[in-house]
C-alpha cells in the first residue's frame, strides 16, 4: 500500500506539536519527514504514519522534561525497529520510560518494576500511541501525488482516499475531467496508467488519420 503522506498542518493537528516545533525538529534532523522534505520555496514537507508516532513520542517525553539529545536516540531506535504501522497490536505492551535524563525501552512488567524501585520514572506507552495515531490517521482524507511519464511528458496524479464511498481516486492535472477509481492505491494507479496510455494512443491514431486525410485531399 502507498504510505500515508500528511502535511505539516495536519500532523500538527494530530499530535499537538506546533508548526514551529515541527519546523525546528525537521531542520535540526531530530525528525525530518519520511515522506518528503522541503526542497526550496514552494515545496512542502510530507510526513508518514511512522513520523506521527515518533512525534507523539517526542511530545510525551518533552512533557516529562526529557532532554532532546536522549529523545533523538529514542526516536532513531523507534524508527529503525518499528517502521510498520500494522505492528500496533503486537506493540501494545511496549513502553518508553524516562527519569528526565535517560530513555528506557521496556517490554517486561517485572523489568519496569525493578527500574521504578530504583528511581522515579514517567512512562510513555508506545503501543497506545501507535493505536491512537492509527485511529486518527484512518479518519483523515488521505492524499498524495504520483507522476507518470509517457513519451517524455509528465502527467501528475492527485491520489486521494475516498472516505465516503471507500476505495481510492486518481485525478490528472494535465487532463481536466480525468478520474479513475479503484479499491486499492495500487489498483487505481494501474487503472490511471492504462487509461492515460489508451487516451494518448487514441489521440495519436486520430492525428495520424487526419494527416492521412489531408495528404489524400
Amino acid at each position: 500500500m502507498v504510505p500515508v503522506q500528511l502535511s505539516t498542518a495536519t500532523v500538527s493537528k494530530l499530535t499537538g506539536a506546533s508548526l514551529r516545533m515541527l519546523d525546528y525538529w525537521a531542520r535540526t534532523k531530530l525528525l525530518p519527514p519520511s515522506g518528503q522534505e522541503a526542497r526550496g520555496k514552494g515545496s512542502r514537507r510530507l510526513y508518514t504514519f511512522q513520523d506521527v508516532v515518533a512525534i507523539l513520542t517526542i511530545c510525551k517525553l518533552r512533557e516529562r522534561k526529557c532532554p532532546l539529545q536522549q529523545i533523538r536516540t529514542a526516536v532513531r531506535y523507534l524508527k529503525a525497529h518499528y517502521p510498520d504501522a500494522k505492528a500496533a497490536e503486537t506493540l501494545a505492551r511496549l513502553t518508553l520510560i524516562t527519569d528526565g535524563r535517560d530513555v528506557y525501552l521496556l517490554t517486561d512488567e517485572r523489568q519496569v518494576m525493578n527500574v521504578v524501585t530504583r528511581q522515579w520514572v514517567w512512562s510513555v506507552p508506545l503501543g497506545l500511541l501507535i493505536t491512537e495515531a492509527s485511529q486518527k490517521v484512518e479518519l483523515l482524507p488521505q492524499e498524495w501525488s504520483e507522476t507518470l511519464k509517457f513519451s517524455g511528458r509528465s502527467y501528475r496524479l492527485r491520489m486521494t482516499k475516498d472516505g465516503n464511498a471507500g476505495g481510492y481516486v486518481a485525478e490528472c492535472r494535465e487532463l481536466p475531467g480525468f478520474m479513475q477509481r479503484a479499491r486499492t492505491p495500487a489498483a487505481v494507479l494501474r487503472a490511471a496508467r492504462a487509461a492515460i496510455k489508451a487516451m494518448l494512443a487514441f489521440h495519436e491514431r486520430r492525428q495520424q488519420a487526419r494527416a492521412a486525410a489531408h495528404v489524400v485531399g
